[in-house]
């Protein structure tokens, strides 16, 4: 890796029928313009997790966003079809139906990257193994300037 020298680095590898980008110090795949371009005629399944800010899941076809949620408010779903993935998520460890707004809410039930990544994996059929990170993976920088 860079060890942080390129902020906006992305690493990609062909996993079966499906490519894997991975951001290490960016979230640019996440920004809807770039979504919407990265689905475009295809299907994809984001997921964020960042130490400061929203750990996000997000799944797009076509240039659409389909089903956006984050990890910590799993009831609170958004885009065209937010339900779609809800029995899925049920397989992955989410609770769709739980909202931590009270006040009382000890986190005993948040979802961690854990959950979010085998929800990636049960709607792909790709897992991400130790291997495949470590592998041989290409490289660039992206411009957002474009």
């Amino acid at each position: 890796m860079d060890e942080g020298l390129f902020e906006d680095m992305v690493l990609a590898g062909r996993l079966d029928d499906w490519t894997v980008l991975i951001e290490v110090y960016g979230w640019q795949a996440t920004e809807p313009d770039v979504l919407r371009a990265l689905s475009a005629g295809t299907e994809v399944v984001s997921v964020l997790r960042h130490d400061f800010y929203a750990n996000d899941f997000m799944y797009a076809v076509d240039g659409g966003l389909v089903t956006y949620f984050t990890y910590i408010h799993p009831a609170r779903r958004y885009g065209s079809d937010p339900d779609r993935l809800v029995a899925a998520m049920m397989e992955a460890g989410f609770d769709p139906e739980h909202r931590r707004d009270d006040e009382g809410d000890d986190n005993s039930h948040r979802p961690t990257i854990d959950g979010a990544l085998l929800l990636a994996a049960r709607l792909t059929g790709v897992v991400l193994t130790q291997d495949v990170l470590s592998g041989p993976l290409m490289g660039g920088v992206v411009d957002s300037r474009a």
